[in-house]
Parts: C-alpha cells; sequence; structure tokens
C-alpha cells in the first residue's frame, strides 16, 4: 500500500523476483496514488497475478488500516491462504515467504497454541542507495542492512514467541487467511500510522492469539521521508482519543512516551493525551 515511493515499489518487485518462492498474487493498494491507480507502473510479471485497486483515501491522513483489510479481502478472493503483509517500502529478503510458508504449515509441530498467529519476520534497516537509478544489490541486502532495535537473531527455521505483543509493527508480517479473517482485520477508525498497529496486537491477545518471530524471514526497509513531529503529534492525538474509546483507557506505548519526551504532545491531569501549551 502507498502512495508515492514508486521506487520503493519497484524494488519490493524485484526483491520477490529473486526470492526462493514467488507469491501467487501481489496486491498493491492505491493510497490516492493516481499514477499507480491507472496502471502506469511496471508492476506485471507472467510469474505471478498483480492485483491494482484504490482505497478511499482523505488527503490529512492515509488510511493505513483500511488499506491492509482491503489487501487481505483481495487475496483471499483471489484464492490466497496465506497472506504475507509488506510495506511498500520493504524488500522482502531470498527466504521471507518461503519461511513464512514454512512456518504456517508447521505450526502444530512447532508448538503453537490455538488462536490467531501473526508470524513476523526481522525487519533490518538499508541505507539509501548509492546509485539510486541501479537500486540495491538484492543478493547483498544482508550485508548492507542493520538490525533494528528489539529484532530477535534466529536461526533459520527457529521461531520465538514475543512476550511483547504491544510492540507489534506491521512492516513485514504473515497470518492465515482464516485467522485473518477471525481477527476481523485492522479498525479502520485509525487513519494515518501510529496506534493502529498497537491495537490490532490487543485484538489478537484477546483472541488468545500469539505473535511469533521467524528465523531466516528477514526482509528489509527502505529509508523514507519521516514525518514531521507536527504529523506524529496530530495522529497520537486522534489514534489516542479512539484508543479510548474501544478499550475504556489511556494507550500507553513507547511511540507516546517519545512524542512527549519531544514536547510534541502532553498528557493532561486525567492522563489524556493533549497538545503542549503554546509558549
Amino acid at each position: 500500500m502507498t502512495r508515492g515511493n514508486h521506487d520503493h515499489l519497484l524494488a519490493q518487485v524485484d526483491g520477490l523476483s529473486v526470492g526462493t518462492e514467488p507469491p501467487d498474487v501481489h496486491v498493491v493498494i492505491s493510497m490516492g496514488d493516481r499514477d499507480l491507480t491507472r496502471g502506469r507502473l511496471p508492476l506485471g510479471t507472467d510469474r505471478w497475478q498483480t492485483i491494482v485497486k484504490p482505497v478511499q483515501t482523505d488527503r490529512r491522513a492515509l488510511p493505513y488500516a483500511a488499506a491492509r483489510n482491503l489487501a487481505a479481502s483481495l487475496a483471499t478472493e483471489a484464492g490466497a491462504d496465506v497472506l504475507v503483509f509488506l510495506d511498500a517500502a520493504v524488500i522482502p529478503g531470498p527466504h521471507t515467504l518461503e519461511r513464512y510458508a514454512q512456518a504456517l504449515a508447521d505450526r502444530e509441530d512447532l508448538g503453537i497454541p490455538e488462536g490467531p498467529a501473526v508470524w513476523r519476520s526481522p525487519v533490518l534497516r538499508l541505507p539509501p542507495p548509492q546509485n539510486r537509478a541501479v537500486g540495491y544489490p538484492l543478493r547483498k541486502l544482508d550485508e548492507l542492512s542493520r538490525r533494528a532495535a528489539g529484532a530477535p537473531a534466529l536461526a533459520p527455521g527457529e521461531v520465538r514467541v514475543e512476550e511483547r505483543p504491544h510492540l507489534f509493527s506491521p512492516a513485514s508480517f504473515a497470518m492465515s487467511a482464516a485467522d485473518f479473517a477471525a481477527t476481523g482485520g485492522f479498525c479502520t477508525d485509525y487513519a494515518g500510522p501510529g496506534l493502529e498497529a498497537a491495537d490490532f496486537a490487543q485484538v489478537v491477545a484477546d483472541a488468545g492469539g500469539s505473535m511469533v518471530w521467524v528465523g531466516g524471514a528477514e526482509a528489509y526497509r527502505q529509508p523514507v521521508e519521516p514525518l514531521t513531529g507536527e504529523q506524529e503529534a496530530r495522529y497520537a492525538r486522534r489514534h489516542a482519543e479512539t484508543w479510548r474509546e474501544r478499550w475504556g483507557a489511556e494507550p500507553d506505548h513507547p511511540w507516546l512516551t517519545r512524542l512527549e519526551g519531544e514536547g510534541l504532545i502532553r498528557r493532561d491531569t486525567a492522563g489524556r493525551i493533549a497538545a503542549p501549551p503554546r509558549r
């Protein structure tokens, strides 16, 4: 799902093309991206089906939650029983899809309990490409990247249940189509990035589900233009309000703690997220 960042999306397609197990269908959701919606990007291949669809978009905040739900629905309608979610800036590693599929197939042998399972891959961070026109050397992504804090280093085939599900990042994860449907998907009351991922993790936890790291499924995030502090603060206030309405409590998340420490938001006497006082 994307608006703009076409080079990132094309690099993702390149990554899929060199994987040990290609997808059966690649679903791309346009969030107000006219060139993408009108088919102006060379995304197609004869190796898998490519589906490009738009999602209703408000220019003030991109509908990440709704876009993920639409992608899952389209992939399931196309016959997918394993869903792999990748942010548009993420390039899958050579074994990402293979390891995910194998983990889902081996779930019982791996001892993962019943309930919806979210399978996660460590996402390593890439530097900007030396030559944007050439892109990244896909066989050397591991050498170029660095592991994000909190992502475990696991051997291929090794799995580890995450004990801190509220820190879930949706940059790269997989679920069975049945498990995703059982959760009801991401809450579309959230617009823009932020607490929609933690909310989904809470839904999974309340359903008795698990979040499981998958060794050998590493993926790679390309650098993107960061949000401004003003944008993050605006999303934080809106997302906190939605969280309160859904869960009857104030959200507690490292993202909010960071913004509070930077003076971009504050908590009032009731613990609610608010804008800092003007100086």
